[in-house]
């Protein structure tokens, strides 16, 4: 009996140590969490850090507003905190576009109940809310920046996306076997339209910004889709790459942009006339295409090959993200930080990775400042949060 509990124990330890083992990768960079994010006005940009408050041994997170000219910190909500009510994961901040609030996801412990469907607007829950609810393991929350109260919204989708009105939210939900794209009008939180995604469109979400609306109403969007390719041995699973292509979506259909496969990001002009995108192929190139929305011939603007940057090929672990105005690409990997001037197809080397202090906590034992992640505050100012808490503005006009 004795050996039975040292050998229960151990695998205690174990599991937590591979918990806290698995919040540490994904604190250190090694993917997009969607907590970089900055508002549409330019002031705040949402961070994840390490509370002030908590022990240095602990695998405490808070989510956090920060006031970009007046660097003041404002706590969201703290997770991976046994004692908080949002222990768990919190992921994928999107703002609303008059940067009043901004949603992010929260992820159920596995000990929580499971959410109940949540009514129409005649009290009787829509097919489309039931199945987002019935059985849903994250929730939609909403921090309202000017009060400062957080709440939970009563439609569960993933990687929502706010119309430039803000009148409608677009989000991906269903079930496996038939995911779909949700449509909600804002004032209301009624489901207006669901879309059926052919399982051979969509699997996985390849980048938290996934769509772009061009109107609300009628809906039309271009929207970006894709799989997640996985290999597992033993306990460790991993990411073999992101897969993705474009669609129009106009009504009920979904008409395909591009058919290579390997789209990672997309940017749209504010006319919604043209549209740019990023493909990569492992190992061996990284490409920016452009064509009218409407139609016509796609044509190639930049190219870097493998042999010239291998950098640019980590389709396993790599974000890349536009500028606002669609002239440079950003991305980073485990060799740097990296932009792309698409105009001359420069490759900028804006800073390698900084060995960083070694301090006690799963959070603090990875061996480089990796990125958290990074946003653009506008065409010519990137923003950079490494470690925990750590953030860095970088002009790229002189580069």
């Amino acid at each position: 009996m004795l050996e039975a509990e040292v050998i229960g124990m151990r695998l205690k330890r174990m599991s937590i140590a591979l918990c806290m083992l698995v919040a540490a990768v994904l604190f250190s960079g090694c993917g997009d969490q969607g907590w970089v994010r900055v508002s549409p006005d330019g002031q705040y940009v949402t961070i994840v850090r390490k509370p002030p408050d908590a022990p240095a041994d602990s695998a405490d997170l808070e989510l956090a507003l920060y006031h970009i000219d007046h660097r003041e910190t404002t706590p969201i909500v703290r997770f991976l905190d046994k004692n908080s009510p949002y222990a768990g994961w919190v992921y994928n901040c999107q703002w609303t576009p008059d940067s009043r609030a901004v949603c992010f996801t929260r992820l159920h412990p596995e000990e929580s109940p499971e959410a109940e469907a949540t009514p129409s607007e005649n009290g009787d829950a829509t097919p489309a809310d039931t199945a987002q609810t019935s059985d849903s393991k994250y929730s939609l929350m909403l921090y309202e920046i000017a009060s400062g109260r957080l709440t939970e919204l009563p439609i569960s989708v993933q990687a929502p996306r706010w119309s430039a009105d803000g009148k409608s939210l677009m989000g991906l939900g269903g079930d496996e076997e038939q995911p779909s794209i949700l449509i909600y009008r804002t004032d209301t939180w009624v489901c207006t339209q669901q879309i059926r995604i052919p399982t051979e469109y969509y699997d996985k979400v390849v980048a938290w910004d996934w769509a772009h609306w061009l109107r609300s109403d009628p809906p039309m969007a271009v929207v970006h889709l894709g799989d997640n390719g996985f290999t597992g041995g033993g306990l460790v699973w991993s990411s073999e790459e992101r897969r993705g292509n474009l669609y129009l979506l106009r009504g009920t259909q979904l008409i395909p942009l591009t058919t290579t496969g390997d789209v990672q990001a997309f940017w749209v002009d504010k006319s919604g006339v043209v549209m740019r995108w990023a493909r990569v192929e492992h190992e061996k190139f990284l490409a920016v295409f452009e064509r009218p929305l409407q139609g016509g011939a796609p044509r190639r603007l930049a190219l870097i090959p493998n042999e010239t940057l291998p950098a640019n090929a980590r389709v396993d672990q790599t974000y890349y993200r536009f500028s606002p105005d669609g002239q440079r690409l950003a991305w980073y990997t485990d060799e740097g930080f990296y932009v792309l001037d698409i105009a001359t197809g420069v490759v900028h080397t804006l800073n390698a990775h900084a060995p960083k202090t070694v301090k006690q906590g799963a959070l603090q034992e990875m061996g480089l400042a990796s990125p958290v992640g990074f946003d653009w505050r506008d065409a010519e100012t990137l923003i950079i949060q490494r470690d925990a808490g750590q953030l860095e503005l970088h002009s790229v006009r002189a580069l």
